[in-house]
């Protein structure tokens, strides 16, 4: 009796878990993602809408259902969010939570407002939230009811209330935990203006002269008539809309299909009568960048060309060679590809932003790499752009939260496109060329390191380095005095001492300075090799460091902030690499220099 009334309890207690859990709606959202909205002040498809949402939230790009556990793309999440907000299904209130406050009465918290979807990776500022060192996110409400001490004040006040003043005085600067901790608060207001489709602007205003659209917000809850909808399309659109999300809520697959499709529908056919409307091709185009992400397979490729050309090293066998070289080429034409459609779709040339810029550095040292490994046939120049191109797609690939890929309207000050165009390209190319002459100068003092006696591969990287030292040079100094034609036309003054403009000029003598002593003997072999390493910090400073930590001047269209601590520890481990290779190489290179002294004007 004993153990039946035992047993009896546990099927009591375990009952729960084994309820069936939610059926999973399995929906197609595939059209979904092709909606034109307006958002940031461009038009894009809703499928990029999402991405960019779900990148700033979470920097992530998959997601779980709190339901029925089942994985979400970006699309399919950011539609889920706002179909089943209940503020929707409230009258006056609803509308007024719909445009106010998430969490206002009646509107409750739902569980997409507890499930943790805010990305949190500053330490200090998880501490002085009182959550766990390891929780990496946060949800919505937690954000929302949050407290923190105000440093200034020491009273506890409401994070998003501190957060929100200091929104209003960011001009005046902020430390890095201000800083990180208003990122945390512009990824909670995010959150409630893309839950409570504010941002989701889906077809034009008619009679809007600044081009603004109708989010879903209004034409869920908004009144329409014959005044403001003389045609009736808006309320074809709002009945439509709302049959969408009843049959999302009712989980009837059929229903959804035939509601969305409508809906679809009705939004291409009225959209366009209103002005402003994006073309379907482009619309289509940025779907497929989307979704086939050339510049991921860019980098692909030239990590097995990468692989390949060590194997050929190694074994002397061509059939690697001739792999990892075709690997190389199929990795240019992904590039080449993958600027080709931003170019469409952006209608500019897309080197506005450091995203843009590492990818084209990319670019251009794999071409400056084909043009040498042409010419000279010495597989050391494939090597070192294979891995340079690696490297920086990768990191561009997988570090959207300090290498934004979003796709934004230029500033006004950008706009003057030939100015702008020749400026940047010529600036961009000789830091590829720089970070190609880093490569192979990286190579040779790896001879360095093991002792190597093979002379005539050490001189042969040494004048590679050299050349692609000279290339950067001019390509550096006609950047920079196109810089000044452009700042004249922009800003109307050639020089004004900008942070961005100095750290040009110190870098161009940096290397100015480097070729002056290699020419005149001052330097040999390795001293060119170390010398070409340690320059391009001074690329990284004018490069990122203005950008991202000295954050000030006029280029702040170029700002951006993160990644500081990879930078120093890349840096750090370039600094031992050339410590140990010095201390190893010291005979070697007393050697070099007594062949050298007597020659006034090396080879290179």
């Amino acid at each position: 009796m004993r153990n039946l009334l035992v047993l009896v309890a546990l099927l009591v207690i375990a009952s729960p878990g084994l309820a069936e859990s939610p059926k999973p709606r399995n929906f197609d959202w595939t059209a979904w993602r092709y909606l034109p909205v307006q958002d940031g002040g461009r038009h894009k498809p809703l499928d990029t809408l999402a991405w960019e949402a779900s990148r700033l939230l979470a920097n992530r790009t998959s997601f779980t259902a709190p339901d029925t556990k089942e994985k979400l793309n970006p699309a399919a999440f950011y539609l889920a969010m706002i179909f089943e907000w209940p503020g929707w299904d409230q009258t006056a209130g609803g509308h007024a939570a719909a445009h106010g406050g998430m969490f206002a009465p009646p509107v409750e918290p739902d569980q997409w407002d507890k499930a943790p979807l805010l990305r949190l990776d500053y330490l200090e500022l998880r501490k002085a939230l009182g959550v766990r060192a390891d929780q990496k996110y946060l949800s919505p409400l937690e954000v929302g009811k949050a407290q923190i001490r105000d440093p200034l004040t020491g009273a506890t006040t409401s994070f998003v209330n501190w957060a929100g003043k200091l929104a209003a005085q960011q001009s005046q600067g902020l430390t890095t935990f201000e800083r990180k901790g208003l990122e945390l608060a512009d990824k909670y207001w995010s959150y409630q203006s893309h839950r409570t489709g504010k941002r989701l602007e889906v077809v034009p205003l008619a009679g809007s002269g600044r081009g603004e659209w109708l989010s879903v917000a209004s034409l869920m809850k908004d009144k329409f008539d014959d005044a403001n909808d003389p045609t009736g399309g808006l309320r074809k659109l709002q009945t439509s809309l709302q049959e969408v999300r009843k049959a999302y809520l009712d989980r009837t697959g059929d229903a959804f299909q035939n509601a969305s499709s409508q809906f679809l529908f009705l939004a291409g056919q009225f959209g366009p009568k209103l002005g402003g409307y994006p073309s379907a091709s482009t619309i289509r185009l940025e779907v497929a960048y989307n979704r086939w992400a050339p510049f991921r397979f860019a980098w692909i490729f030239m990590l097995l060309a990468f692989v390949g050309i060590l194997l050929s090293l190694g074994t002397g066998w061509k059939s690697f060679y001739v792999a990892s070289f075709t690997a190389y080429l199929a990795g240019m034409l992904a590039m080449l590809v993958g600027f080709g459609m931003r170019m469409v779709i952006s209608g500019r040339a897309p080197v506005t932003n450091m995203y843009e810029s590492v990818v084209y550095v990319a670019l251009g040292a794999a071409l400056f790499g084909l043009v040498f490994e042409l010419m000279h046939r010495k597989r050391y120049v494939l090597t070192a752009a294979t891995a340079i191109c690696a490297i920086a797609l990768i990191l561009a690939d997988n570090a959207p939260a300090v290498l934004d890929p979003s796709l934004r309207p230029l500033q006004p000050v950008l706009r003057s496109n030939f100015w702008l165009v020749t400026h940047v390209l010529s600036i961009t190319l000789s830091y590829a060329a720089f970070a190609l002459a880093l490569g192979i100068a990286n190579i040779a003092l790896g001879y360095y390191l093991v002792r190597s006696k093979d002379n005539q591969a050490i001189s042969s990287l040494s004048r590679f380095t050299y050349r692609c030292l000279q290339v950067g040079v001019l390509l550096l100094a006609a950047g920079t005095i196109l810089g000044g034609v452009w700042a004249d036309y922009a800003w109307g003054r050639f020089w004004g001492w900008d942070p961005k403009e100095v750290w040009a000029l110190i870098a161009l003598l940096g290397y100015l300075a480097l070729l002056h002593a290699r020419y005149v003997g001052w330097i040999g072999q390795f001293g060119l090799n170390v010398c070409s390493v340690i320059c391009f910090s001074l690329v990284v400073v004018a490069w990122y460091g203005v950008n991202f930590v000295l954050g000030a001047g006029l280029h702040s269209y170029g700002f951006g902030g993160g990644g500081q601590g990879y930078v120093i520890g890349a840096l750090g481990l370039q600094s031992l690499y050339l410590g140990i290779v010095t201390l190893r190489a010291a005979p070697q290179i007393w050697a070099e220099r007594s062949s050298e002294v007597a020659v006034s004007q090396p080879a290179a």
